[in-house]
């Protein structure tokens, strides 16, 4: 599974000097989904309460659709604006649950960011800290009968109950907010943490660091918004790079394509339902070898929820600027 995730990610951009690694086993990447532009909390938590509104984003994605034990992952981020000892803040909480291969991963961290408000922009900076969860099927593992020149059904070296490792995790983000620009930068398992799990499997959740950028361009006397935006990652061995270009229609309609590179073309759409509530969808096409090997595509499904806790301000329109 590893080296397909390095086929698949391996690209040459190099966008801040990175922490030195030890390669070893990597049984888990962070999660990867394509409306990553309406969650930034998840990968920054420098986001929290930037908007100063209350923000609450769930989406689930179907990975290689066709390939046995293809990547399915959930995620929901919330935050909100908040004072700290009388100063700008922000707090929020992130859950991530994630099934890879013989790997079951659930992530939870809280979130508290200290934001800088200035002349029209927000400068904050934040941290996470949480707990990671992992839990390793080897029921999963199949021996041929009879075994072979290298494995053994009895080999002790190959166990048949369920593993089980937590370990505790921490991150730190910053980011800048304007109304028609943004930028994030961060890193994630920042101390490369190692789950504990009983028989000492060789697995740890590699440093994961992320670049990312949005402009926001409004037609003028035409009621179109377009909204380019890009994502770097690297977690361990592995690059991504995702290029997305939206077009927002009437501050309620949207469409978009994105480029993943080596890996997807992406398809966007989705719309503001009302009262703050608004709906996503995803298709990535497989441009790599995976669509050669009977991968159907990846689907990924949206849903946002966003308000003020302001009595005085709920009759408002607000464009989150999580819509970036």
């Amino acid at each position: 599974m590893a080296l397909v995730f390095r086929r698949i990610f391996s690209a040459t951009f190099v966008f801040f000097a990175l922490f030195c690694t030890r390669i070893e086993a990597v049984a888990q990447f962070d999660s990867q989904f394509s409306q990553n532009m309406f969650n930034p909390l998840v990968f920054n938590p420098g986001y929290a309460g930037n908007s100063g509104r209350v923000n609450v984003t769930a989406a689930n994605r179907q990975q290689w659709v066709g390939i046995e034990g293809a990547p399915t992952a959930t995620v929901v981020g919330a935050d909100m604006s908040t004072f700290l000892l009388g100063s700008p803040a922000g707090v929020g909480l992130v859950l991530v649950n994630e099934e890879v291969g013989f790997f079951n991963t659930l992530q939870i961290s809280g979130v508290l960011s200290r934001r800088f408000e200035l002349n029209e922009s927000v400068l904050s900076a934040g941290v996470s800290l949480g707990l990671v969860n992992q839990v390793f099927d080897a029921s999963k593992v199949v021996v041929a009968p009879g075994g072979s020149d290298y494995h053994k059904p009895d080999d002790p070296a190959i166990f048949g109950e369920e593993e089980n490792g937590t370990t505790a995790d921490i991150g730190f983000g910053a980011a800048w907010v304007h109304p028609r620009f943004h930028a994030g930068i961060s890193v994630l398992h920042l101390f490369a943490p190692k789950p504990n799990f009983k028989h000492q499997l060789p697995v740890y959740l590699p440093r994961s660091f992320f670049f990312s950028a949005g402009y926001v361009h409004q037609m003028e006397e035409r009621p179109i918004a377009w909204r380019p935006s890009v994502l770097i990652k690297n977690s361990g061995p592995s690059w991504q790079f995702d290029v997305n270009m939206l077009a927002l229609f009437r501050d309620k309609y949207w469409a978009g394509l994105g480029w993943r590179l080596q890996d997807a073309v992406l398809l966007m759409a989705g719309l503001e339902i009302g009262n703050g509530i608004r709906a996503g969808y995803s298709y990535n096409i497989s441009t790599s070898a995976l669509g050669r090997a009977g991968s159907g595509g990846s689907h990924e499904i949206m849903l946002g929820y966003t308000f003020d806790l302001s009595l005085g301000k709920r009759n408002m329109r607000y464009k989150s600027v999580r819509f970036l």
